[in-house]
């Protein structure tokens, strides 16, 4: 087996083989099923679905007897509660095999163990299921964009090969909403960056960026951020039980009417499922700010943002319209008389970046004391910038005598060039790599940013390339950030802890098999600190912040250690740990900005931050033991949580 790895140094994507003695539980552990199977409204709302299909069935088949079919069965949740509630047999799939083995020892050691039978594949591969065809599927196959994990193929070829005639579906249908929103923050995850902010500016010329979902829990987006223009409208509707009403590409016109002027930004998605058909039980996806009374939390699915290829402007009182697009996995939305096809990036710059990193990089023009901190520092001077993929040299370049991008990757010279060129910019040059730079320059300035970080802590690979700089041209070389802080904080969050969590007894039955599995992995292990995008999340902030290592800009690469007490943690339920850089007169944060006086922490949304949530028997301890290290052979830090 080869497990993908980050060289912490240079960025590079390594393969390494696993040891022979490397668990697939661990894979499980990392795979965060917590809040799926935590999630009582979408586990509620499912058990609805079967008490009315399952007494359904009964009556209408001559022998009474149910068979019933559940795709992906994960722990196997489902499938107990359909032998719970009157199935007379229930088959079980479940393509991954760490999970289809554990569905095999629940579901085994559980009272309906003659009724359920695991297989370990996929449905789309299963040619039969043993004895007669499914009466009743259940199934969740989904995800934010509902379709994407393939539910259109897995219900339509499962009815079709492995189901009787009039088969029921739980859920039965779908509905997908759309709401076109003007709003400059959301509008930031996709427009190209211009240096001087005008509407007019295009240094990558026209494009739209890439059609691809972009998740979010739009819960979190504050109602002050965006502006809805018109009532959300249905985009599609899709029938989950008929196989011939299952039609992997359509396109639909759907109208609005716009309840107030302005300019289509962006267009928020949610979706809800009818589990039986009677149009009683939903689960409803509508983010918390659009349905309050029925919201429910969970991040298996979340809700999503979509751009139109070209913002449309609409006032008020008009109807307009938009077509709405989906093929076998994905949904797009375009706009009448235009070419309906998927658009993708054609300037090179969405097919490279996150959605986040080109927040990051717009929030970074836009950010007043950074742009006048850089002018400050590059004033008249020769500046040399490093990183992978920062924008920063074409901020320097304002006041600069001189600027030398150092960029090792071939994309990156090609996009900033074409900035150059734009913009005019005969000040700046770029070359491939340290070596590269023949003259001494007054000063390195960094964001720190590098494209292929996966977590705040892996931008210490500028220590790396200022430690090849003064090597080059001495000690005495100046550079900005001149030092960058670890820290760490307790937090209680309202619901990201849950995919963590252990999940014991659910429904009434008892999966703690799983919670055995999964933490012994954990445990097995260096403390598994996950990336997140924070501000998606809401939590209170419970105390002190705590600085874990310090890494002065010297250009000596020392490895360090730390042991601190993380307090309040008996009230908390998870550790934010991000990097904070000093660069000049300002601190930038890759995590913490403010804390309210409420304790509701702002994060840096043009980054994600690492977050450990404490395991079994460290979940109610009041305090922890947090050490840290960070090996200066490697560029690794690793994270150890214990007892005090």
């Amino acid at each position: 087996m080869f497990l993908e790895k980050i060289n912490q140094k240079t960025g590079e994507r390594e393969w390494v083989v696993a040891e022979e003695d490397y668990d697939m539980a661990q894979e499980l552990a990392r795979s965060r099923f917590g809040d799926m199977i935590l999630d009582f409204d979408r586990n509620d709302k499912f058990l609805e679905g079967l008490k009315t299909t399952i007494p359904e069935k009964k009556r209408e088949n001559e022998d009474g007897k149910v068979h019933v079919l559940d795709i992906g069965t994960g722990t196997g949740l489902l499938s107990l509660m359909a032998a719970r509630e009157g199935a007379d047999k229930v088959t079980a799939l479940e393509v991954f095999k760490p999970m289809g083995d554990c569905a095999r020892h629940i579901t085994g050691h559980s009272e309906w163990a003659d009724k359920i039978t695991v297989i370990s594949e996929r449905s789309t591969d299963v040619s039969q299921i043993g004895g007669s065809p499914a009466d009743i599927i259940v199934a969740e196959v989904f995800d934010t964009e509902l379709i994407g994990e393939g539910a259109l193929r897995t219900f339509k070829e499962a009815l079709q090969r492995l189901a009787k005639p009039g088969c029921r579906v739980v859920p039965s249908s779908g509905n997908v909403y759309i709401a076109p929103v003007e709003s400059h923050l959301l509008e930031m995850f996709n427009t190209i960056p211009r240096l001087n902010g005008a509407e007019d500016e295009h240094p990558l010329g026209n494009c739209s960026g890439t059609a691809a979902v972009f998740d979010v829990q739009l819960s979190e987006v504050k109602t002050h951020e965006f502006r809805e223009l018109s009532d959300p409208i249905v985009a599609f509707k899709f029938d989950f039980e008929h196989e011939e009403k299952i039609i992997f590409d359509e396109s639909f016109v759907r109208k609005a009417t716009a309840h107030s002027s302005g300019t289509i930004d962006a267009i928020l998605m949610w979706w809800d499922i009818d589990m039986d058909g009677t149009g009683k039980t939903f689960i409803d996806m509508a983010p918390k700010w659009k349905n309050p009374d029925n919201y429910a939390w969970r991040d298996h699915w979340m809700q999503a943002v979509y751009y139109l290829p070209q913002k449309k402007k609409v006032e008020m009182g008009q109807t307009f319209e938009i077509v709405c697009n989906h093929d076998e996995f994905s949904i797009w939305f375009s706009e009448v008389g235009k070419d309906t096809t998927r658009t993708y990036c054609v300037c090179g710059l969405h097919s490279m970046l996150s959605r986040q990193t080109v927040y990051h990089i717009n929030e970074m023009f836009e950010n007043h004391s950074f742009r006048a901190e850089v002018n400050r520092l590059s004033n008249n001077l020769h500046v040399t910038t490093v990183g992978e993929g920062s924008f920063l040299g074409l901020l320097a370049a304002k006041t600069a005598k001189k600027v030398t991008i150092i960029e090792g990757n071939e994309r990156f010279r090609d996009i900033f060039y074409r900035y150059i060129q734009y913009y005019n910019l005969k000040n700046v040059e770029i070359i491939e790599k340290a070596t590269n730079l023949t003259e001494t320059p007054d000063i390195i300035l960094a964001e720190p940013f590098y494209v292929s970080a996966m977590n705040p802590w892996s931008h210490l690979r500028f220590l790396y390339d200022v430690e090849v700089l003064r090597m080059l041209h001495g000690d005495e070389l100046k550079v900005e950030p001149h030092v960058g802080t670890l820290k760490a904080l307790p937090e209680c969050f309202e619901n990201l802890h849950k995919i963590a969590a252990d999940v014991g007894t659910v429904n009434g039955f008892d999966l703690s098999f799983f919670d055995g599995i999964s933490t012994k992995a954990r445990a097995a292990t260096d403390a598994i600190v996950d990336e997140q995008s924070l501000w998606e999340y809401a939590g209170t902030v419970k105390g002190e912040t705590v600085e874990l290592l310090n890494f002065p800009v010297d250009g000596k690469i020392l490895s360090r250690k730390c042991a601190v007490r993380m307090e309040k943690m008996n009230s908390s339920n998870g550790i934010p740990i991000w990097m904070e850089w000093q660069f000049g007169n300002v601190t930038l944060s890759t995590g913490l900005l403010s804390v309210t006086d409420s304790g509701e922490p702002e994060w840096n949304k043009g980054y994600k931050q690492g977050v450990y949530f404490p395991i079994s028997d460290l979940q109610n301890e009041q305090s922890l033991n947090l050490r840290a290290l960070f090996d200066n052979s490697s560029g690794d830090i690793t994270f150890q949580f214990s007892k005090v």
